[in-house]
């Protein structure tokens, strides 16, 4: 019976810790889309390319996107060219989208990892009736976890949003690697303001999905709770 307790308390932990995890994760995933390209690039604050159109632009990032999430190698990327045969992307550039893309896999499969955690508790808490009736205020506590973290980061980044930018890179990549000139098309196509919108929407993202969670669970511990006629 103790073990079964513990068993139960370390599901519903992890019910409330991983989820916010998991949810960062997972919002991640549709800004790598065409229609998130198209979104921000329609946004009056992100600055216009200087090499492309807009349509090439268009066309370009989406290119990037497809690379990172696909399983094409690199020689997908190497192999574009501008009008005049230009190759698209030059050797600093290529290496960087590796090892993005190394980072992409790395979260996707943490990603699957912590899906299936989150899936296996819920699965045990849900099945054991001692624990299925606060199964809702476990997610109840979660949904509130990750918006608090959301709205913090949305309040305090954008005031240090350049160090915020520069620190994650130092984090993820070696040296300076990440850094280009502003006529490389990695900047042509993604400007630092483009970021600052992709980690505002992702925020909202996972603030919104947050909300709809604790409405969920919140309704589900009403009628939980209810007297049954």
């Amino acid at each position: 019976m103790t073990a079964k307790r513990i068993l139960l308390g370390a599901c519903a932990i992890l019910i409330i810790i991983v989820t916010p995890w998991f949810l960062a994760l997972t919002t991640l995933f549709p800004l790598i889309s065409p229609y998130f390209l198209r979104f921000q690039y329609a946004r009056p604050d992100v600055p216009p390319s200087v090499r492309f159109s807009p349509q090439e632009r268009q066309a370009f990032a989406e290119a990037a996107a497809h690379y990172l999430v696909s399983g094409e190698g690199i020689d997908y990327l190497a192999n574009l060219t501008d009008d005049e045969g230009t190759p698209l992307f030059n050797e600093r550039e290529l290496t960087h989208m590796v090892d993005v893309k190394v980072l992409v896999g790395q979260a996707a499969r943490l990603d699957i990892v912590l899906g299936l955690l989150l899936a296996a508790s819920l699965g045990i808490v849900i099945s054991q009736p001692e624990s299925r009736r606060r199964t809702p205020f476990y997610l109840l506590l979660a949904s509130l976890v990750a918006p608090a973290l959301a709205i913090t980061a949305l309040i305090v980044v954008p005031l240090q949003f350049r160090w915020f930018f520069e620190e994650f890179h130092h984090i993820f990549f070696v040296g300076d690697s990440w850094l280009f000139p502003r006529s490389d098309t990695l900047i042509q196509l993604f400007p630092e303001q483009f970021w600052f919108n992709a980690l505002q929407a992702w925020l909202l993202l996972v603030i919104g999905i947050s909300v709809l969670i604790g409405l969920g669970a919140y309704v589900w511990r009403r009628r939980a709770r209810a007297p049954s006629n």
